[in-house]
């Protein structure tokens, strides 16, 4: 299991490219992510920043390494944005329920495959009935033959597989921005909550 608050001290960032998905102020100017807004696996807030400052929305960005949120709030304030330390499988009960949408980019890919089937419940009992789900899947990992992630890529079958039976998807589209190396490796599915 990777140590991601080692990571962050030692500098051992590479999915940090100290911007926001490039798909991102495409889809915030379509009118999407607007409400209450979860990003898990925040890192140091780059997304979430840019999904608060485009306005309408509360932002809660959430990770795991004490080091990345203390970054991301040292980053500057911002109005209805806020940064937690906390883990995407045990979130504050209060929370449940009360999300408009959660925004996806890198934590997906990150956690052990085995853990997918749990992420998907979490999320979908984060977000409100007919909540949504907006999210850019790494699809396509750049790995050493042997190599194991993380990043580990994911199939569009998988994703259908293991979103299927919680939410419906909207959309899906190849993101038309995306961070050198990454360019048609990626997928970007809009999902509405189910039940």
């Amino acid at each position: 299991m990777t140590d991601w608050e080692k990571c962050y001290q030692e500098g051992e960032t590479p999915w940090d490219k100290s911007a926001a998905a490039p798909e991102l102020p495409l889809v915030l100017g379509a009118g999407l992510l607007r409400g209450r807004v979860l990003v898990p696996g925040c890192g140091r807030g780059h997304d979430a920043r840019v999904i608060a400052a485009a306005g309408g929305a509360d932002v809660v960005g959430v990770d795991l390494a004490p080091s990345a949120v203390r970054v991301a709030q040292e980053l500057g304030a911002l109005a209805g944005l806020r940064f937690e330390v906390g883990n995407l499988f045990s979130l504050p009960k209060e929370w449940l329920g009360t999300f408009d949408w959660v925004w996806e980019h890198t934590c997906f890919c990150a956690i052990d495959p085995a853990e997918r089937e749990r992420y998907v419940a979490c999320v979908h009992a984060v977000l409100r009935p007919g909540g949504r789900l907006l999210g850019t899947f790494f699809m396509n990992p750049d790995m050493d033959p042997g190599e194991q992630g993380p990043p580990f890529g994911v199939t569009e079958a998988e994703l259908e597989q293991l979103f299927g039976g919680h939410f419906a998807l909207e959309s899906q589209w190849s993101p038309r921005a995306a961070f050198a190396g990454r360019e048609g490796r990626e997928l970007v599915r809009h999902l509405r909550r189910l039940g």
